[in-house]
């Protein structure tokens, strides 16, 4: 009898343990189930040292918004790829539900390249409600340097495009809207860098050059630039201008470094309530590394010019005009200044010529008129979209600025200009660096030999 008991014991024992145990390797399972539906973006750390793989804000929302259903197709052997790639893809694609990536090796299924009308190594993204359809070379998503590469055929990674391009194909295959801008060439004017026309064709615009004087201001020009003139207006030009902005127009002007006077220029800004200042722009509070003529202006997020900057963001200008806002030739014309110094913001025309205040380092004036909204907007430094200063820091917000400028005048067109993670090691842009330099340079690395030296001689003593 007790056997018996003990035998049931026994089995019951068996069957409790068996059961925690079938018990324990189903939660497991679960928990791994459940954990393989969580984003790669929250269980894959970013330990780049460039962060490539952090998305931001700018495709998060906009992939959450996204209305239809969009295809990437990467026409290539995946196991041979830029691991790179394939991570930001996976983590890509789960910014929306309609969003799928599928890969193709062409090599094994050469027909997949007609069927796309693509080359291999190639991704092509596709939206079947609008039947358009985008191709971007892989080879063109991590850039080198080009210089280095004829020189000695090593290929040095400068920059990853992955997010900025693959946003802006989704977006073309969307939306069909695209526009068409006009750079003036007749005045010596800088020419846009290759960053500016990359994030330009990013929010669907097409740049070209024209001669406003010879070819007038072209009938489906959308946005005239101007970057830095070395010379004025004629009168003429100054007339077309006039006219193109009163027809409900757009047209960003960015004021070169030279103080050669305008008075063609300042007619047509005038009219508009900004009176440019005739010396360059210092800043004894606002400054980068002792010089006060390199500033990190104030920045009104409250205008639109500005509404894509948050309150991190830094703006960097290197010799800049300045401006005051005056009354406009109309009422119906608005102004507002989106960029200033501080209050200890300096015009400056020579050593015998400096006047102190607070100046306007970029504007906009808006006008309603029968043709649409009419849009002027003025930075008082053409540097500020240059590559000498884009390139050299990465963590300044001057073509954000830009582009957001050549983007909010349009209900059609989304700033989407996401520009490449830089590959290469950034400056630290610091304001009035000339503190911390006194500070690291000088007091600290004395400090230590105070203290070293006072140790020393107490051991002495000893």
């Amino acid at each position: 009898m007790n056997i018996r008991k003990k035998e049931s014991r026994a089995s019951r024992r068996g069957a409790f343990s068996a059961g925690a145990a079938a018990l324990a390797v189903a939660v497991v399972v679960a928990f791994n189930l459940l954990v393989a539906q969580i984003p790669t973006r929250y269980t894959q750390l970013d330990l780049s040292p460039n962060n490539i793989y952090r998305i931001t804000d700018t495709s998060v929302e906009y992939m959450a918004a996204l209305s239809e259903d969009v295809s990437i197709h990467v026409l290539a052997n995946k196991d041979a790829m830029d691991q790179r790639i394939v991570r930001f893809l996976d983590q890509y694609k789960e910014l929306s539900d309609r969003l799928s990536v599928e890969y193709t090796n062409p090599t094994t299924y050469p027909s997949v390249l007609s069927a796309y009308g693509a080359e291999a190594n190639t991704i092509v993204v596709a939206c079947e409600a609008t039947g358009r359809q985008e191709t971007i070379a892989i080879d063109d998503l991590i850039e080198y340097d080009i210089y280095t590469y004829m020189m000695s055929g090593e290929r040095n990674e400068t920059a990853f495009d992955c997010e900025g391009q693959l946003t802006s194909a989704v977006d073309l295959v969307v939306s069909e809207s695209s526009r068409r801008a006009y750079a003036i060439n007749d005045h010596a004017e800088q020419s846009l860098s290759a960053s500016v026309e990359d994030l330009m064709k990013k929010s669907h615009f097409s740049v070209e050059e024209v001669n406003v004087l010879m070819d007038g201001v072209p009938e489906d020009c959308d946005l005239l630039i101007c970057n830095g003139p070395a010379s004025d207006l004629a009168d003429d030009e100054a007339e077309l201008i006039l006219s193109y902005l009163s027809g409900g127009g757009q047209l960003i002007y960015l004021m070169g470094a030279d103080l050669t006077e305008m008075p063609n220029w300042n007619r047509v800004l005038s009219q508009y309530g900004i009176s440019p200042t005739t010396g360059l722009i210092a800043d004894t509070q606002r400054y980068y590394q002792n010089n006060p003529y390199v500033i990190f202006p104030e920045i009104d997020l409250t205008v639109d010019a500005a509404h894509s900057l948050t309150g991190d963001s830094t703006v960097l200008l290197f010799s800049s005009r300045g401006m005051t806002l005056t009354d406009p030739a109309r009422d119906t014309i608005a102004v507002s200044s989106f960029l200033t110094t501080s209050d200890h913001g300096v015009n400056v025309v020579d050593d015998s010529d400096q006047t102190e205040g607070t100046y306007v380092l970029g504007a906009v004036a808006t006008e309603e008129t029968g043709g649409g909204t009419a849009r002027l907007t003025v930075f008082g430094c053409s540097n500020m979209i240059s590559g000498q200063i884009t390139g050299s820091f990465t963590n300044i917000a001057n073509l954000d600025l830009f582009m957001n400028a050549a983007t909010v005048g349009f209900d059609d067109i989304t700033n989407l200009s996401i520009e490449p993670v830089s590959l290469q090691v950034s400056s630290n842009t610091i304001t009035t660096g000339g503190i911390w330099s006194v500070l690291f340079v000088f007091v600290v690395p004395l400090a230590v030999v105070a203290v070293g030296f006072v140790h020393w001689m107490r051991r002495r003593k000893l």
